[in-house]
């Protein structure tokens, strides 16, 4: 669907993929090609680190420091935001979920800007932040 949305004439559809996960992977290196292709499409994956697990792969994945990369494939952008669960399990449910989406803004405007060349959105970058608190709220 992402990648359809990226063809379109425009592309004003943008997906996020919500992964749960106890934190092991069996093919971290195919994980991080598909992340790097995914990186040009309309679309940003969060993921949720359940249990005791080490989550130090899904701490690559989240790349916030530089973009992912292998051999001499590089992401377009930063499109995975990690959150272990065990950090907010006892605090409010809106602390959670405001961690999981604070990247979404920011994401979607690199994509449609950088990517897609649509004039910059700081302006609707804050109008996407107060939506996405809108809407965590009312969940």
């Amino acid at each position: 669907m992402a990648r359809e949305a990226l063809h379109q004439q425009q592309a004003k559809d943008y997906y996020i993929l919500l992964l749960i996960t106890d934190g092991i992977l069996t093919d971290m290196d195919q994980t991080i090609h598909m992340i790097i292709e995914a990186s040009e499409l309309p679309m940003s994956i969060i993921i949720v680190g359940v249990g005791n697990a080490d989550f130090d792969d899904m701490e690559r994945l989240d790349a916030d420091d530089s973009l992912l990369s292998i051999g001499s494939r590089k992401a377009k952008r930063d499109i995975v935001q990690f959150v272990p669960f065990r950090d907010f399990k006892n605090g409010a449910p809106d602390r959670l979920a405001a961690h999981l989406l604070k990247e979404v803004p920011g994401q979607v405007c690199e994509m449609y800007s950088d990517i897609l060349r649509v004039p910059p959105c700081t302006n609707h970058t804050m109008v996407l932040r107060l939506d996405l608190a809108a809407k965590c709220k009312a969940v």
